[in-house]
């Protein structure tokens, strides 16, 4: 199997993980390329060029992402991911190993890929995520959450710290379409648009989510007192009771969303502020390799 490594030195962790990678690459005989060294053009030029079976992305959710949106040929390349970012939500889905540098090369370089679909957002031009949008609240404080919080909240952590953290939390008037049928208005304090499971560093927002079934998950954290907001995550996280009067969960194929006012928002962890976006899921869109306990569906 030709395989090429693609490493991002600028990634959270490459400092100190990158040269022992590069050394099992090199062992291995994967050709080694730094991605923050090259252009968008040069590197779709040589992955034409040289032709690899699989790619290895070495580095965190932006280099992940920004590698699979890009490396669209051949149509049966095949991706592997060893995590070096500061928040590796994809790879938590993907069951790969976070903190086993040699067992996530193992997997990566010898593992079986899978379809996994992406979504597609359309801004200036059609972009396409891996992972996860997340709007409102949620992105802004997710560095300063606790470990502790993410224990004992479990599912909602990410977004019961965010209300903690801020004393008068922007409440947004979000009007939501799903599928072009289903309209839901409703203030928020935030919601997240999602492929995986994962976002903020490992706080799970859509529990349900497979990275194979052609199926957007959306979650919306409405507008509620303090009291409310504890109630919900108590109930969520030990009886699920009651929980769909409170935090709200959908799946569709497409999705679309008009705020006001604009509402801060993380496309896998690009930041921007928008009054509309729209998305649409694509079914089996790239192939990548995840450990046992992937977020896929029965083959």
């Amino acid at each position: 199997m030709k395989t090429f490594t693609l490493f991002n030195g600028r990634s959270g962790g490459a400092q100190a993980i990158g040269p022992q990678v590069k050394q099992l690459a090199e062992r291995d005989g994967a050709t080694w390329l730094r991605v923050d060294d090259l252009s968008d053009d040069e590197l779709f030029a040589r992955i034409e060029q040289e032709k690899p079976d699989r790619v290895i992305l070495v580095g965190g959710d932006g280099t992940v992402s920004k590698s699979l949106g890009l490396l669209d040929s051949p149509s049966d390349l095949e991706f592997g991911i060893v995590p070096t970012g500061t928040g590796n939500d994809l790879a938590r889905s993907l069951d790969i190993p976070l903190n086993d540098v040699a067992a996530a090369w193992q997997l990566a370089s010898g593992g079986t890929a899978r379809p996994m679909d992406l979504i597609e957002t359309s801004r200036d031009q059609p972009k396409l995520l891996i992972n996860a949008v997340t709007a409102g609240i949620g992105g802004v404080v997710a560095r300063e959450i606790a470990t502790e919080s993410k224990q004992t909240y479990g599912a909602l952590a990410y977004w019961l710290q965010a209300l903690s953290v801020l004393s008068d939390p922007p409440v947004f008037q979000i009007r939501l379409r799903l599928d072009d049928n289903e309209v839901i208005e409703q203030e928020v304090y935030a919601f997240c648009v999602a492929n995986g499971r994962c976002a903020g560093g490992g706080f799970v927002i859509a529990p349900a989510a497979k990275l194979d079934d052609h199926k957007i998950h959306v979650t919306i954290l409405p507008a509620l007192s303090m009291v409310e907001m504890l109630d919900a995550g108590i109930n969520f996280v030990l009886t699920n009771e009651d929980a769909a009067k409170r935090i709200v969960t959908y799946e569709a194929h497409e999705v679309q969303f008009v705020s006001a006012p604009e509402i801060p928002c993380s496309l896998d962890g690009e930041q921007g502020v928008h009054d509309r976006l729209k998305f649409r899921i694509v079914p089996a869109a790239r192939r990548v390799v995840g450990g046992p306990n992937a977020a896929f569906g029965e083959e």
